[in-house]
């Protein structure tokens, strides 16, 4: 499909289609000091940004790729930054989560541990007091065994 620009002679108030819009546009491109529609299409504002930028002169061009460049490494880089503290502190995370774990599972041993030496000390009929002294269980604890 190809397009003639010049057969196209639709004045701005005569266009009511993005596509008419567009036409419009480019074909007046050189002459038009701002965008129609600007604020109605973001198609335009963005049509708007790309003709600002290849209006620049050789040095423009150059300084404004070597900014860009320099604003897309920085973004990059922070995003990097981001995603790499965020690994570190889900790592962090679930070694910390790892240690309380184990911890608690020793815990938890130690006291099951403790209620089973009883119940065979006092199923031996090993006195209350010397059941106490050797595993830390209260009196309270030991008779309800």
């Amino acid at each position: 499909m190809f397009l003639q620009l010049p057969r196209f002679t639709k004045d701005v108030e005569d266009c009511e289609t993005l596509f008419d819009k567009l036409i419009y546009v480019l074909k007046n491109m050189e002459v038009l000091n701002r965008m129609p529609w600007l604020a109605q299409e973001a198609v335009f504002q963005k049509l708007a940004s790309v003709a600002d930028v290849a209006s620049l002169t050789k040095q423009e061009r150059m300084a404004y790729d070597e900014n860009l460049r320099i604003y897309r490494d920085t973004v990059a880089v922070m995003e990097g930054q981001y995603l790499e503290g965020k690994a570190e502190g889900e790592a962090k995370g679930r070694a910390e989560g790892r240690a309380e774990g184990r911890a608690e599972g020793r815990a938890e041993g130690r006291a099951e541990g403790k209620l089973e030496v009883a119940r065979m000390m006092k199923a031996n009929n090993i006195p209350t007091d010397q059941i106490c002294l050797f595993t830390g269980l209260s009196p309270e604890e030991i008779e309800s065994l």
